[in-house]
């Protein structure tokens, strides 16, 4: 059986995602409605958390606000480039992270 898709409510759910992310990164690079990449060095270092430690729970920080704020799950991967950051993200889906050391 086949649900159909709810388009807007997609997109109201992504606006979400988006104003959590920015947060964290406002040049973040959208990669569709439920996807991004972030540089999140900046605020990483301004908070003094840019650390293996730091970075890890940012990674859980993010995940949580927004399962919290949309009842979904979220994968992350952290990593020093965009490319190795999205294999990373594919490594512990659903809802995990994985971390590759600078």
């Amino acid at each position: 059986m086949l649900i159909p898709c709810n388009y807007e409510k997609y997109k109201a759910v992504a606006k979400i995602f988006r104003s959590i992310i920015v947060e964290y990164d406002p040049n973040f690079t959208n990669m569709g409605l439920d996807e991004a990449n972030l540089d999140v060095t900046d605020y990483l270092t301004t908070r003094e958390m840019n650390t293996d430690k730091g970075r890890l729970s940012l990674g859980n920080e993010i995940r949580k606000r927004v399962n919290d704020a949309t009842n979904l799950t979220c994968s992350a991967g952290i990593a020093p480039n965009k490319m190795l950051a999205k294999i990373y993200s594919d490594l512990n889906k659903p809802n995990g992270q994985a971390y590759l050391p600078p």
